[in-house]
């Protein structure tokens, strides 16, 4: 019996086993949802946990270092860069080794594709190429000033649409303060709201960006502080095809056909262009405008969208036709146009930032319509590589470069390669104008966006693929480029070959 005996359990000893198997269920609790959270990191990752990407909406966003391929497209140029950033970090981890700094720059930009993407697969590709090509001369040439701070280049994926920008700037915005610091955001993806969002978003956190193919008015230095682009701006482009215009007297006559859907899809880049049309072409324009509702993606034509339009184009037979519009529905309008009651009128469609290939690229055909269509874009690659439109002075050096990483020519055709290296190189411009060469320390984002308006003289000149030009820091034109060529383009060629029509201005 006096074996079996036990002691009555005392208050206190009830009150700590009490406490004990809490802490036992909280403990089981957090390892359960540690466990969950695990399974989900795994399930949501792309490229394993660390990687930086993740599944969002059957997408796989965020920032990579070029170790996660977004596509099999991609991969060639993907572990060319993943390759060059490794070559930096073990450039500074050795203490005997000289530089020993570096800082990130971010191609932010849609990556992932869909048959809706504003992007192709190949363009994705050509512009990556682009910019890896920079950053190669950036670290491996004086060419862009001393190659001191070295520079990484992260690839940044906002989504297909632009709408997962939000989370993907939150990781920029974390890397601010990272051993190589971000310094600068390029690309941005094309002129919507979503990149005027994530722009602001990135100007209060002192972050500076530079854009790549971004041409609408409200994204410049006065609405953004901190944003440069490379690509003229719409207001630039409408006084090239003004400056055409008259040179053309007979085209003394003219009507605006817009998309009034636009805004409500959030086309800053149409809204822009429109308003700037108007404002400037104002004299020329001399009939009411005509709408149509566009779309902003690539989709099924629909045949009949233009033909009212095109029949009141026709009562009034104007000598010339302002397109504003996304490019993805010029073909459609051109073909109602070439089926136009009034065929026996020639008629000049004018534009910006249109594509050869966006309407099949037929000039017999157009011909035979009595159509011409005259467009201004920020670069001529077609022209340039035959050397019959004067390329730019530094153009033929990028294009040795390029074929030398192992780039086909053919991946320069639509501009992408061009302006995203353009955008890589005025960052690294303004990096290493920011470097003190007396300090160990690389520079920080503020230290970068107080240099960009200072690339304005002949001194710190971008000496870019695109053009030679320097920046405006002048009320609505801030961050703007000057000295940009604009290359106003003819099709049909009325010359030797594509592109070789059309005369070039430049930005003021």
């Amino acid at each position: 019996m006096a074996d079996s005996f036990e002691p009555p359990v005392s208050p206190a000893s009830r009150r700590r086993r009490l406490r004990n198997r809490i802490a036992l269920a909280v403990v089981g609790v957090l390892l359960i949802a540690a466990a969950g959270f695990g399974v989900r990191t795994l399930l949501t990752s792309c490229g394993g946990p660390g990687s930086g990407v993740r599944v969002v909406d059957d997408q796989c966003v965020g920032v990579t270092d070029g170790t996660y391929v977004f596509n099999e497209a991609y991969r060639a140029v993907q572990e060319k860069i993943a390759a060059e950033n490794a070559r930096v970090d073990d450039i500074v981890s050795d203490p005997e080794r000289n530089p020993d700094r570096a800082v990130t720059v971010a191609l932010l930009n849609p990556i992932t594709v869909t048959a809706t993407s504003a992007f192709s697969v190949d363009e994705v590709r050509n512009l990556l190429e682009g910019a890896y090509t920079a950053q190669h001369t950036a670290n491996h040439s004086p060419e862009f000033g001393d190659p001191d701070p070295l520079i990484r280049l992260v690839l940044a994926n906002e989504g297909s649409h632009q709408e997962q920008w939000e989370p993907v700037v939150d990781q920029l915005v974390d890397m601010k303060d990272a051993e190589a610091p971000l310094n600068a955001v390029v690309g941005l993806g094309v002129s919507i709201d979503l990149t005027e969002q994530a722009a602001k978003k990135l100007a209060e956190e002192g972050i500076p960006m530079v854009g790549a193919n971004i041409s609408a008015e409200q994204l410049n230095w006065e609405n953004i502080p901190g944003f440069v682009r490379v690509s003229p701006g719409n207001r630039d482009y409408v006084a090239a095809l003004q400056k055409y215009l008259q040179g053309s007297p007979e085209l003394d006559s003219a009507i605006l056909v817009y998309d009034a859907n636009a805004g409500s899809r959030g086309e800053i880049f149409v809204d822009s262009l429109k308003d700037d049309i108007n404002r400037q072409m104002r004299d020329l324009l001399q009939f009411p405008p005509q709408s149509f509702v566009g779309k902003s993606i690539r989709s099924e034509a629909n045949s009949g969208l233009f033909d009212s339009t095109v029949n009141r184009i026709c009562a009034v037979e104007p000598k010339v036709v302002f397109f504003a519009g996304r490019k993805v529905d010029l073909g459609d309008f051109l073909d109602s146009l070439g089926s136009r009651p009034c065929t026996d009128d020639p008629m000049t469609v004018v534009t910006v930032d249109a594509d050869p290939d966006v309407f099949d690229g037929d000039e017999q055909a157009l011909r035979d319509e009595g159509i011409t269509v005259v467009y201004a874009d920020a670069t001529n690659p077609g022209g340039w590589l035959a050397g019959v439109t004067g390329p730019p002075q530094y153009f033929p050096d990028f294009v040795q470069r390029f074929q030398e990483l192992r780039f086909p020519v053919e991946h320069l055709d639509d501009g992408g390669a061009i302006l995203n290296h353009d955008a890589v190189l005025t960052a690294a411009k303004a990096i290493r104008l920011a470097a003190l060469p007396s300090s160990s320390d690389p520079p920080g984002a503020a230290d970068v966006r107080s240099e960009l308006l200072n690339l304005n003289t002949e001194l710190s000149e971008v000496r870019g693929a695109s053009g030679t030009f320097t920046f405006s820091d002048r009320g609505e034109k801030s961050g703007d480029p000057v000295g940009k060529p604009i290359p106003v383009l003819e099709f049909p060629s009325s010359g030797a070959s594509p592109g070789a029509s059309g005369d070039v201005y430049v930005t003021e």
